[in-house]
């Protein structure tokens, strides 16, 4: 009896431990790209590169991802996150954008019109 009991007591800490261990790493997950980036080159399909100045600006909250670029004004859109693919709305269109990598100080985005390198 005293065996069952523990054997009991050891699955239910297992299953307590398992389970903070995933919210925390989705937690994770979601909070690490949240902030404010600057965008300081978009590489696009053909290979060419487009140096920005440090006035471009990517940020993503909880519920929205913002560009600020200059010359072309503010965009908004509301998002998900599943992994890492960020799907964002504008209007009736989803948006895709892939996270090819992700750093403390450095993130980098697959989007439609390139590839964006972001910094802190």
């Amino acid at each position: 009896m005293h065996k069952i009991i523990l054997n009991i007591k050891t699955v239910t800490v297992f299953a307590i431990f398992m389970i903070s261990m995933f919210f925390h790493a989705n937690a994770n997950q979601t909070d690490n790209i949240l902030g404010r980036w600057v965008m300081t080159e978009v590489v696009y399909d053909d290979g060419s590169v487009n140096q920005l100045e440090t006035s471009n600006f990517v940020y993503i909250d909880a519920n929205t991802i913002t560009e600020v670029i200059k010359g072309h004004g503010s965009r908004q859109y509301p998002y998900t996150r599943q992994g890492n693919v960020l799907t964002l709305t504008a209007g009736d269109e989803q948006i895709t954008w892939q996270i090819l990598s992700e750093a403390t100080h450095r993130l980098e985005v697959a989007t439609p019109i390139g590839k964006y390198k972001l910094t802190r």
